[in-house]
Formats: C-alpha cells, structure tokens, sequence
C-alpha cells in the first residue's frame, strides 16, 4: 500500500498558505497537508511533537526566519525534506538552506501549480526509494538478528552436550556466549518453544536412558556421571520425567514377562 506523506506548510503570508493548501491536488500525488502556521516559532513546537516528511517553508519571517527553523530541527535531530519558498532579493537566504541540506527552493514570483506538482512527483519518488531502501535494511537487520540468536542457540546446545557430566546454570551458558541471562533466557524460549533448563534436563535424562539401556553402570554412577548432586535428586527427576524409577526402566521388559 502507498504511504501518504504529511507535509506541514509555513508562511507568514495566508495567501500564500491558501493558494498551497487549496490548489495543490496534494493527495494525487501521495501528500497530506496536515498542518499550516503563519507563526514560525508555534510551527516550530509542532513538529518538535508530531511526525512529518516535508516541511515547505518561507525564508523571510518574523521571530524564526526559514533558515533558523530548520537550524532548530535539525539541532533537535528532526529529519525531514525541506523546501523553501524565497523571493528573488532572498537568493542569499536560500543558498543557505541549500547548505543546510534543503530538498529544493521555489521562487514565489515564479510558483505556480505546474512547479509544486513536478517537485511533488520528485519528492515522492525520493521518499518512496528512502522508504524502500529503509524497509530492506530492516528485514537484513531481521533475518542478521535471527541467524545469530540461532547460532546462540546452537551453541548453547553444543555446550549443554559436551558438559552433561557437570551440573548445568542458565548463568554459565549465557555467560559463556558473552549473552545477558537473562535476554538469553528469553531469547532461548522463544527460538526452541522449551525453557532452557527443560532443555538441560531432557539431554541429560535422553543420556540417562542411553546408560541405562547401554551398559552395567549403577544408578549411583549414572547419577555422578550426569552432574547430580545426589541420587535421590536424580531419581526424582528420572520419575518425574519418565513415570518410573531407573531400576524399574531398566527391567521393564523382565517386569512385563
């Protein structure tokens, strides 16, 4: 969908504002006037408070002059295109806000409705390339930010894999990916759909069944060899994971003869 870009008129003559508001076909060619000041300085106030794309604006003004008004936006970080409207004995004025970085200036002598609508069409085709250019760089940023936080978590199970004889924190992995714990937490459930400390307790209990099914260790040694602090917390989260004890696993096909 086309955006609409909101322009914000200032003039301290009102037949200048009327002629730009009234004959202008702004929404034809993707514009909305959604303000017009005769006072600079409340023009000012404006647009340090509400969003805009275009500021067309008459250099020679009362308290702020045109090229003041824009020195103030920009000092506030306001980024918008700016055109100026100048009389010819005013060149030196608008050579200003051309350094300023002004998008174009219009001589009033010379403005007709032809003029505006040429620069409209060029202003709307640089505001849609910015926009176009803006939406790329946010979906690259997306898909970097994604790749990375599965990397991280890639890395994250890699480690929980190679330690699973040590007792596993959330600290410990996020630390040693050099990650906020808790943002890596967050991050984690959100990219796998399972808590982290679900995820250590499932490997190490997936690893319990291997060494049960696999060889002749005692449930004390499997308990010691998976990082538990003592076979009682071990047989606890065995049953509560698998609903019977490791002995009872492991003899389960001799219990059901």
């Amino acid at each position: 969908m086309s955006k609409i870009y909101k322009v914000v008129l200032v003039d301290d003559d009102a037949i200048v504002i009327e002629f730009l508001k009234k004959v202008i076909p702004w929404q034809d060619f993707g514009f909305q006037v959604v303000a017009s000041f005769q006072d600079s300085s409340a023009a000012l106030e404006f647009m340090l408070a509400n969003p805009y794309d275009v500021l067309i604006t008459d250099i020679g003004m009362p308290k702020l002059n045109g090229i003041e008004l824009i020195g103030q936006l920009k000092k506030s970080n306001i980024h918008s295109n700016n055109v100026i409207l100048s009389c010819h004995d005013e060149f030196t004025f608008a050579q200003q806000a051309i350094k300023l970085e002004a998008y174009d200036y219009i001589l009033k002598e010379s403005m007709e409705e032809s003029n505006i609508i040429d620069l409209l069409e060029r202003l709307k085709k640089k505001l849609d390339q910015e926009r176009n250019t803006s939406y790329q760089h946010e979906i690259a940023t997306k898909l970097i930010e994604m790749t990375t936080r599965n990397e991280d978590v890639l890395k994250a199970q890699k480690y929980v894999e190679s330690h699973l004889e040590n007792k596993i924190s959330l600290t410990e992995v996020a630390a040693h990916l050099h990650l906020n714990s808790s943002y890596f937490s967050r991050m984690y459930k959100k990219e796998t759909g399972e808590g982290f400390v679900e995820y250590v307790t499932r490997m190490k209990m997936e690893k319990a069944v291997e060494l049960l099914d696999q060889s002749i260790k005692s449930v004390e040694q499997i308990a010691y060899e998976l990082g538990f602090e003592s076979k009682s917390y071990f047989l606890k989260t065995f049953k509560r994971f698998y609903g019977l004890s490791p002995k009872s696993y492991k003899y389960k096909d001799r219990l059901s003869i």
